[in-house]
């Protein structure tokens, strides 16, 4: 990487956003080490104060904190500390000697900082990792939301906002995979201010020790949210337990709410599989890895709605650095991986599908190995997140010389 160093404004929505690779390896511990000097906004998950600073990933980090407490009156609460928090946020833009300013995710956050990095004529960078405009219209329609008329409104104001505003006023848009980016240009948005960054993984997973293969578990790894419709991986237990009596659905994570978890549970007691499928909820990351080393087959499903369909998944990245066979629907990215990498098998959207390859890759453990064995060096050679960094360095230098590059040279020259 270079020498030259930015000073980067880095503002994170989301309150699990923190912990993503995308964001604490790929920026913590890559780009803020060779080239970034980053102050961080990013969101605590846990109760805590509205506004607080500490050293985060060796760079100061200020935590906009979330009320105490379940109901209307805490969400209120809860909101009023993120605005006061936006308005400190765009003090910071506004008065801070940064090179570029960043938003992730965030809407009214995004305008704020986009007027002062106008006012500054800094570099104003948005980085898109899921399209929530659209997904909280979709939620309201298909009655995920709580307050439905409330989740269609924030996803029209805030789709508004992101398509008509942030974006084309925007220096670069950094989104996560192609399809997004395909999806986005929709909207008006030129295809050429837009860099796809699709998702990776800490090159010291690929070391990790390999564990002994429980030869009839299959393994899923991720949210459990509704949108996923995760139900299909049971209904297609319900045709291998008739094939495979012995085999077994390893399920680790957790949805957005209790609910997720728990309709999952009744649908496989609905389906009577529910003796042949383990529910092991949240776990430590090398914890949830372990439980991947030891998958006869890993399972990816993404349901090819007009929201997952731009995703890039994590798990998919992760079953492969650790050399397990995968098992994954037809989806733009998947399918793009299991076809260059060979480390896998794309199937449609159907029980029945993900059930016949599940069986077939079960039956035949020497393919499987195989199969498996042609991840680990796929994932070293595209999607490191050394590799990642290293490309978006050179990126973000050319972006940064658009706009005040005079000052970068000059404060650069007295370093």
């Amino acid at each position: 990487m270079t020498q030259q160093r930015l000073r980067l404004l880095y503002v994170v929505g989301g309150r699990r956003a923190a912990p993503r690779v995308d964001v604490s390896v790929l920026f913590g511990a890559f780009l803020g080490k060779e080239l970034f000097d980053i102050d961080w906004v990013v969101f605590d998950p846990e109760p805590s104060p509205a506004w607080r600073q500490e050293i985060w990933n060796g760079a100061n980090a200020y935590w906009i904190g979330r009320a105490n407490g379940e109901g209307i009156g805490a969400a209120i609460n809860t909101k009023r500390m993120e605005l006061v928090a936006d308005l400190r946020t765009f003090w910071m833009a506004l008065r801070g000697d940064y090179d570029l300013i960043q938003v992730r995710d965030k809407f009214v956050s995004a305008v704020l900082c986009l007027i002062a990095a106008k006012l500054r004529k800094r570099c104003f960078i948005y980085w898109l990792s899921y399209p929530f405009p659209e997904s909280r219209v979709l939620d309201a329609r298909e009655g995920r939301a709580r307050i439905p008329t409330l989740s269609w409104l924030a996803g029209r104001i805030s789709g508004w906002l992101l398509y008509r505003i942030i974006m084309p006023a925007a220096t670069h848009i950094f989104v996560q995979s192609e399809q997004m980016r395909q999806d986005v240009c929709k909207h008006g948005i030129s295809r050429d201010k837009m860099t796809p960054v699709p998702m990776g993984v800490d090159e010291s997973l690929l070391a990790l020790p390999r564990q002994k293969v429980q030869a009839s578990t299959i393994l899923y790894l991720g949210t459990m949210a509704r949108i996923r419709r995760l139900e299909i991986l049971l209904e297609a237990m319900k045709r291998i337990s008739s094939v495979r009596p012995d085999a077994s659905l390893v399920l680790v994570g957790e949805g957005d709410s209790p609910r997720d978890r728990a309709f999952l549970e009744a649908e496989a007691h609905r389906l009577g599989v529910a003796g042949s499928v383990e529910f092991l909820g949240r776990m430590p990351m090398r914890e949830a890895l372990a439980e991947v080393g030891k998958a006869a087959v890993c399972v990816s499903p993404f349901y090819p709605n007009a929201v997952l369909r731009s995703a890039s998944p994590t798990k998919l990245i992760e079953y492969m650095a650790q050399g397990r066979p995968v098992v994954a629907n037809d989806h733009p990215e998947q399918r793009a991986v299991i076809e260059d990498s060979g480390a896998g098998i794309c199937v449609a959207w159907s029980a029945e599908a993900f059930a016949d390859a599940i069986i077939d890759l079960l039956n035949e453990p020497d393919r499987s190995a195989a199969l498996g064995a042609r991840g680990p060096e796929w994932v070293m050679k595209n999607r490191t997140y050394r590799h990642i960094a290293e490309r978006l360095a050179a990126q973000y230098l050319e972006i940064s010389s658009g706009c005040g590059k005079d000052r970068i040279l000059r404060r650069t020259e007295h370093q």
